[in-house]
């Protein structure tokens, strides 16, 4: 029996649902609403179709899991895009901010062979340039992520960046103008009260962060 075709905008929600979690957990189909901007209606007839093709568990009320089949295609379509990020900054000298939606368009339509030459080109990289892993050739599974969110480090904690999420460009934006990207070392003076913002050091600033970027950030201790 031949391989069930997928189209583009069902790559789209097979990489959406792996971005939130959905090789691991049930991803719900407002969740997957908020971050496609589309309607639940819309949503549940899409992993309906895909269920059909055995690329999703999707159960009403629940939620959708990728399939193994499923997460194959999710990690070819995460290949691509965040090769083509990393491409862009390197040799076509993108801004971090401006990748996103670019790698969106090509991811789909590359060759394998476009595919190898591109990492052969950029020196087959393991992130991508917001610090996120770039699954290997053969898509083997990534390795469970130890990185936690700013919002939750403690006073006085030493960090360093290790990745942060590129949908937001304005926040991305900021990161630059403060220079709070990957690799990055810095730590956190102190979390104002009344549910302010994080004041964190970074060089010789300190610097207040509100949570819509902190949330952004995943760091791991330095």
């Amino acid at each position: 029996m031949p391989a069930p075709r997928i189209s583009a905008s069902e790559q789209d929600y097979l990489r959406a649902i792996y971005d939130a979690g959905g090789h691991e957990r049930r991803v719900g189909t407002g969740e997957l609403a908020g971050q496609l901007k589309l309607t639940q209606g819309a949503v549940t007839v899409a992993l309906q179709r895909l269920q059909q093709k055995g690329l999703v568990d999707y159960q009403r009320y629940q939620g959708a899991q990728l399939t193994d089949e499923g997460e194959r295609h999710a990690l070819e379509m995460v290949r691509h895009h965040r090769l083509i990020e990393r491409f862009l900054v390197e040799f076509l000298d993108y801004d971090w901010n401006d990748v996103h939606e670019e790698a969106d368009r090509l991811e789909h339509v590359i060759s394998e062979e476009m595919e190898r030459r591109i990492a052969a080109k950029v020196s087959d990289p393991t992130t991508d340039p917001h610090g996120d892993s770039i699954p290997n050739e053969a898509l083997d599974a990534l390795q469970a992520d130890d990185a936690r969110q700013l919002t939750g480090v403690a006073d006085g904690t030493d960090f360093v960046v290790a990745r942060v999420r590129d949908r937001d460009r304005a926040v991305l934006e900021y990161l630059t103008e403060i220079q709070l990207v990957p690799g990055r070392q810095a730590s956190v003076v102190r979390r104002l009260p009344f549910d302010g913002p994080l004041v964190v050091r970074i060089g010789t600033d300190e610097v207040a962060i509100g949570q819509t970027v902190s949330d952004s950030v995943f760091v791991r201790d330095a």
